[in-house]
């Protein structure tokens, strides 16, 4: 009888970690090589599942398979870090008001029509206490879903153990060589950090795919009063993301809840650096400090704890398409990364890639264009 495939994942994060539940239910035996998720960009993401946000193709109505694939993972492993939310879009009072009417416009024109509602400034501080004094000039508030980093990381945990999924620490560029070399096959999951590890091997990044610095601030007292992560109503990083050049920092000011609990604040993009050369802590934290007055100026007292500072590099797509497939020219190693939106499209993606890898028929992953280019 042959012996069942065995494969590498490097990256222990969301997109790592469920395509070795996926894999390991194909009866692959899976070694899974990463730290922990919390302490990735995984853990200090906001972790928010936009299923509407897809366009009108398949990738989209793939998109909105998102809450559904959710309630069957966690139907399937048990907790995985779940929440029924809302997410609010918000705005500053001197927004350009054709600018507000023109997003507006485009999430009523959304495919999978998800409800809108308005909320004046004053009866989103209301719902929202911790927003009293913020720049707002409004908000649009949408149907959300949430995975809360903590308890997606102890499901996995229990999850891998009971499929099989063999864990160990990350592994050095000289040792995944060999690996390769041997011909065993290997997925890179693990966001920026391949960038280095592909160069370190002397292996060509493929030129879509790329990194950015992000910064959060975190405050352990303070807290949401409800399941809600707030976000820019004209945010910016997305449009920097497929830009040729740009602003070397951009902010976006939100709220979501931190790991374990407190509050993340902000988040920043720094565009242009080195992945070994992560942006000075004082003008990161200057620049997250601007959110924290913007909008929620009761923090600024410091009468809800230490206001810290998280970095993380984070592997983005130029094209705001994930690369799923083979690395061209190294066959035996592939890329499951570039994610925008990952708690949307990566459980949705999964089973996709899983069989992919099982089989090596790529023609499913080859039609939706996100085969690694």
């Amino acid at each position: 009888m042959a012996s069942p495939p065995r494969m590498l994942l490097l990256g222990a994060g969301l997109s790592g970690g469920l395509l070795a539940l996926a894999l390991s239910e194909l009866g692959v035996e899976v070694e899974l090589a990463g730290g922990s998720l919390v302490d990735s960009a995984t853990g200090w993401s906001y972790g928010g599942v936009p299923w509407w946000a897809g366009a009108a193709n398949p990738l989209g109505e793939l998109l909105a398979t998102a809450p559904c694939r959710w309630d069957q993972l966690q139907q399937r492993h048990g907790e995985l870090g779940l929440r029924r939310a809302h997410l609010w879009l918000h705005w500053p009072e001197q927004a350009p008001a054709q600018a507000v009417a023109k997003v507006q416009q485009g999430l009523a024109g959304l495919p999978q029509q998800p409800e809108l509602t308005a909320l004046p400034a004053q009866e989103a501080i209301e719902q929202e206490p911790l927003l009293a004094g913020a720049d707002l000039g409004g908000v649009m508030q949408l149907p959300y879903w949430r995975i809360d980093p903590l308890g997606l990381q102890q499901g996995l945990e229990r999850a891998w153990t009971v499929a099989g999924v063999q864990r160990r620490a990350p592994l050095p560029a000289a040792e995944l060589q060999q690996r390769l070399e041997s011909g065993q096959t290997v997925v890179l999951c693990s966001g920026a950090a391949m960038l280095a590890l592909l160069q370190a091997m002397g292996l060509q990044a493929p030129p879509v795919l790329a990194f950015s610095w992000a910064g959060v601030g975190r405050c352990d007292g303070a807290q949401l009063s409800a399941e809600r992560i707030v976000m820019p109503l004209l945010g910016q990083r997305g449009g920097r993301e497929t830009a040729a050049s740009g602003a070397a920092v951009i902010c976006d000011p939100g709220l979501a809840p931190a790991p374990g609990g407190g509050l993340l604040v902000g988040q920043t993009s720094w565009f242009d650096r080195p992945i070994d050369d992560p942006p000075p802590v004082d003008q990161d934290f200057e620049q997250l400090s601007r959110v924290r007055s913007q909008l929620v100026p009761s923090l600024s007292e410091g009468s809800n704890g230490p206001f810290r500072l998280q970095q993380q590099p984070v592997a983005y797509s130029r094209d705001q398409q994930p690369l799923l497939g083979p690395l061209p020219g190294c066959p035996n190693l592939s890329l499951f990364t570039g994610f925008g939106g990952p708690f949307a499209l990566v459980p949705a993606l999964t089973p996709l890639m899983a069989q992919a890898l099982a089989t090596e028929d790529w023609s499913q992953i080859r039609g939706l264009g996100l085969l690694c280019r």
